[in-house]
């Protein structure tokens, strides 16, 4: 019976072994789903080994490691769902900000291709003035020409929450149109961010021809940082969106388009928030004269900064600490 143990437990120790490090990783939260797909199957196999254990070694050292190897198991893969703040608090504290700094790279080109539009947008209308009677709004060129910002009569028309609630929806809708516009190969994506930046760029530099930079610059400098930094977000979702579609690798193309659109997805989600607030700040501070311009500039920069520091080093520590026991240990 002796050597008949020793042969079952010098066989199956190294999928143990590998359940165990399975459940470290899933109490730390570092497990990525094919990791959890295996940590199931393990556990199926442990769950096996234990009833021949129970068998034919009872009360053995390996039935009693066995025991607990299964209810540690049992318990991590059926343990009840974690409260919902629980989850959201771990989704903006790690999962978000993670996944942008992983996919800054298509975030980066949505700048770029926004940052293109702005540029042609501007050199057309200085360059040629006409080009204003294309590119922006008639309603808009009418106030510039009278030498009035189309923002002054906002608060007039409507009190400062109605006005607030329906620039947060308009800018929700915009980022969701940026993001799911990458379903046709990223075309649609790159457009609306070329476009929105040349429509920017053609009404700024009407303003700045006009002679109302101050004006303009007075309405943007408090939402405009975070605003088109979550712009830029979408339109990097997207793009990796059509990414998958484009280039799958190796993967089918509707499986290469499942496991990216879930990051994508991350994105747009983590942006809502923000995005409500940010219109808070738009219906508020940005219109009228309330506030000078230099406060609505310092808070602006202030809060883009905050943005892009929490974006850049939100969830570091928690992946250093998780990180710490792998180093170790290899």
């Amino acid at each position: 019976m002796a050597q008949a143990l020793t042969a079952f437990v010098a066989q199956k120790r190294e999928g143990w072994k590998s359940l165990e490090g399975l459940l470290e990783r899933q109490r730390a939260g570092t497990l990525t789903l094919e990791e959890l797909r295996t940590l199931d199957t393990l556990y199926r196999r442990a769950a096996s080994d234990l009833a021949l254990a129970q068998t034919f070694y009872p009360d053995t050292d390996a039935h009693r490691f066995l025991n607990q190897l299964c209810a540690r198991a049992y318990a991590a893969i059926y343990q009840p769902p974690r409260e919902r703040w629980a989850a959201v608090r771990g989704f903006f504290r790690r999962d978000f900000p993670r996944t942008l700094r992983r996919e800054l790279g298509f975030v980066g080109a949505s700048a770029a291709l926004f940052c293109l539009g702005l540029l042609l947008g501007a050199l057309v209308v200085l360059w040629e003035p006409r080009g204003a009677e294309l590119l922006v709004p008639s309603g808009v060129r009418q106030y510039v020409a009278q030498g009035r910002m189309w923002t002054d009569d906002i608060l007039s028309v409507a009190p400062p929450n109605s006005v607030s609630s329906g620039i947060a929806t308009n800018n929700l809708t915009v980022t969701i149109l940026t993001f799911a516009m990458g379903i046709f190969a990223g075309l649609g994506t790159m457009f609306i961010l070329v476009n929105n930046g040349v429509q920017i760029g053609a009404i700024t530099a009407l303003c700045i021809r006009e002679g109302m930079t101050v004006g303009f610059l007075d309405f943007i400098a408090a939402h405009g940082p975070v605003e088109l930094s979550i712009i830029v977000i979408a339109g990097g979702a997207g793009l990796m969106v059509g990414q998958a579609l484009v280039d799958p690798g190796e993967l089918p193309r509707s499986q290469a388009l499942a496991l990216r659109g879930r990051e994508a997805v991350k994105l747009v989600l983590g942006c809502a928030p923000f995005l409500a607030c940010i219109g808070v700040v738009e219906g508020y501070v940005s219109p009228g004269d309330l506030f000078p311009t230099w406060a609505k500039a310092a808070l602006g920069l202030s809060l883009g900064g905050l943005f892009w520091a929490y974006l850049l080093r939100a969830g570091r520590a928690d992946a250093d600490t998780t990180d710490a026991p792998e180093v170790s240990a290899s």
